[in-house]
């Protein structure tokens, strides 16, 4: 018997959407990690420049200064928060109530005035008329909804004409030959912990996800397995160990979320009626590779340096065609 199979036998499964399967639980879905939003920009930091690649790569592929636009599952503010002092105003919505609670109070503690955060229906009908938003960004969030169809579908209706849609998506491919049965463990106390098993069906672009709430400790739950300095990894689970802690299992969520392929990401937005819509290489991964590749006492010494440095660097590689086997970022354009 698998992993997967002895959870559907012993245990009645509460399915549920993403938000409530892990997002309404994370006082950040980022750890804190985000520069600007949680950290100071450390000039040094590869990560930090990534992310600032990340944000020109949004802003630009929008044509979105001075505009309005939509963000479209922001997650802790990203990139809500860091492209508002860049653009007119910034509407992020999300149907997770910790995610709009988070992202609220970051903004207060930042004093970013010109964003707001919206609470909306799973799936439903985004509460804007038609044609609002000059442009709209979507950060690994439309993958998340219950059906992502839909949701392109109502990004395009709130869309303006000659607006722009930049997204970036989870696909599949990159879990290819190893990574189909994966998981994550993570803490929530010292006495409690959840433990998400994922199973990825790649070629039918969708992934079972089952969150399993512990009432012990993370180091308890690896030692279940023989496990201690290293972090667990999906093939030290076995059904002796989990029997040892099934007792302590308070909860088992599941949870399946439709994960498109490029290739289906682009039919939908043509049929929808984006009248163009692109693959392009990633400004964050470019910054990313870029930062090895700048000498130490060549690299910019400050923030408004490496602004100068990346903002007409990413304006090319954003329209750079990337094959779409490597899930690049899409640019949709509503005419």
């Amino acid at each position: 018997m698998d992993i997967f199979k002895w959870l559907r036998t012993e245990f009645k499964l509460t399915e549920t959407t993403s938000e409530k399967f892990i997002y309404d639980d994370l006082e950040s879905q980022s750890f804190e990690c985000l520069p600007i939003i949680y950290k100071t920009f450390d000039i040094k930091n590869k990560e930090h420049w990534a992310d600032r690649g990340a944000l020109y790569d949004f802003l630009f592929s929008i044509n979105g200064e001075g505009k309005k636009i939509l963000d479209f599952g922001p997650g802790d503010g990203w990139p809500s928060l860091i492209i508002a002092p860049f653009v007119k105003s910034v509407i992020g919505v999300d149907s997770s109530f910790k995610r709009v609670e988070v992202c609220r109070k970051n903004a207060e503690r930042l004093g970013i005035s010109n964003v707001k955060f919206i609470e909306i229906p799973v799936s439903g009908k985004l509460p804007f008329d038609d044609n609002t938003f000059d442009g709209i960004t979507a950060a690994s969030s439309v993958e998340q909804a219950p059906n992502p169809r839909t949701v392109l579908k109502e990004l395009f209706r709130v869309l303006k004409p000659g607006g722009r849609f930049r997204i970036s998506y989870e696909g599949l491919n990159r879990y290819r030959n190893g990574q189909e049965a994966d998981l994550w463990l993570g803490r929530v106390d010292e006495q409690n912990c959840f433990l998400i098993l994922y199973d990825r069906y790649i070629d039918d672009e969708f992934v079972e996800q089952y969150n399993l709430k512990f009432s012990i400790s993370e180091s308890q739950l690896k030692s279940s397995f023989g496990v201690q300095d290293r972090n667990l990894k999906f093939g030290d689970l076995n059904l002796e160990g989990l029997n040892k802690v099934k007792d302590q299992i308070k909860e088992v969520k599941f949870c399946k979320t439709t994960h498109p392929s490029g290739k289906t990401f682009i039919k939908w937005m043509k049929e929808i009626g984006f009248s163009s819509v692109s693959p392009t290489h990633k400004g964050n991964l470019f910054v990313y590779n870029l930062f090895d590749n700048v000498p130490e006492d060549e690299r910019p010494r400050n923030l408004e340096e490496l602004d100068r440095l990346l903002k007409p660097l990413i304006k090319v590689v954003i329209n750079l065609p990337a094959p779409i086997e490597l899930d690049p970022m899409l640019n949709g354009i509503k005419f």
